[in-house]
């Protein structure tokens, strides 16, 4: 055989094994379900004894804002990420007057969000206010998050398993849907199949044309103000109406046509920090099509330093207003 010969079949057969071998990611195990792909990610945490453990975890870090559409500009600040037991608190400090802060806290009770100027909510803020099972059932920040559903076995939930492929990167999603009515709030999350790596979750919530719907409305405890009560703006102060909800008078809306909201969390930079692996870099992507116009942001979060087992003021679950 010539050498050409042998290494034109060189290459084909590392192709071949190539192809393979990223088939027998997916196609190694035919009996892969939801609950085995959830019980290899908790190991790619840590040990059972070690999580068991962890009361309470701190990180501290630098973040940015980048306004795509319906607004722009950039920000820059200071990230705080704090969870011990249920509770959580996501802050986002900038030295922008027009947009000084992000604020999402849970406090085991009741979910609250900073305004950026009196009386106005971001459009992500009253996406979490309007959404806020996403906080009551653990799901906001992902593994950062003592709460974080997959550590409570006694936390049930229908998981529905497939393979899909997001930004090129070949991924096992799970639709997850928890005994805790999220309402019209659609969630899937997305691990790696090499290392079992909680990666994404997308929420996603579609309001089409046409529909009628009645809601229990939400009341902000601290103002006793409604959803729909509320505007929210961008970081140069255009106004934009809320997620539909009904009006201060009767619990029937009519839905604007068209109308999508989704937030997307993304984590990478995975590390040890004291015998866990967690994500270091944590962003935010959250668009509004529909209702006359669209809104997209990113936010992008580093976290440099990172605390475990240390005891927080309560006040730090309740977003400051």
């Amino acid at each position: 055989m010539s050498k050409i010969k042998c290494f034109a079949f060189a290459m084909v057969l590392c192709l071949f094994l190539s192809f393979a071998q990223s088939k027998n990611i997916f196609a190694g195990d035919q009996d892969l379900t939801a609950e085995k792909v959830i019980a290899e990610h908790v190991k790619s945490i840590g040990s059972p004894s070690l999580l068991a453990g962890v009361k309470s975890r701190a990180f501290v870090g630098t973040t940015s804002l980048d306004f795509i559409q319906g607004g722009t500009g950039s920000l820059s600040g200071r990230s705080m990420f704090v969870s011990a037991g249920q509770k959580l608190s996501i802050v986002n400090r900038f030295t922008d007057v027009n947009y000084p802060q992000d604020y999402f806290a849970y406090d085991g009770k009741d979910v609250s969000v900073g305004y950026i100027s009196p009386g106005q909510r971001s459009p992500l803020a009253d996406f979490i206010f309007r959404y806020n099972g996403l906080f009551k059932a653990g799901l906001m920040g992902g593994t950062l998050s003592a709460n974080w559903p997959f550590l409570d076995s006694s936390k049930k939930a229908d998981m529905k398993l497939k393979e899909t492929t997001v930004d090129g990167q070949r991924l096992y999603e799970i639709e997850y849907v928890p005994k805790l009515a999220l309402r019209d709030l659609k969630v899937r999350m997305y691990f790696d199949p090499k290392t079992f790596h909680h990666v994404r979750t997308k929420y996603e919530v579609r309001i089409k044309e046409g529909d009628q719907s009645v809601r229990k409305q939400t009341t902000d405890p601290s103002t006793g103000a409604r959803p729909s009560d509320v505007t929210v703006t961008d970081m140069k102060g255009n106004a934009y109406p809320g997620i539909p909800t009904s009006s201060a008078s009767n619990d029937a809306f009519q839905v604007m046509p068209e109308s999508i909201y989704v937030l997307i969390e993304k984590f990478d930079d995975f590390k040890d920090e004291s015998g866990m692996v967690l994500p270091h870099s944590y962003t935010i992507d959250y668009s509004v099509e529909g209702q006359g116009h669209s809104f997209i942001a990113k936010w992008n979060t580093k976290f440099m330093q990172a605390d475990f087992n240390k005891t927080y003021n309560d006040l730090i679950f309740k977003a400051q207003k």
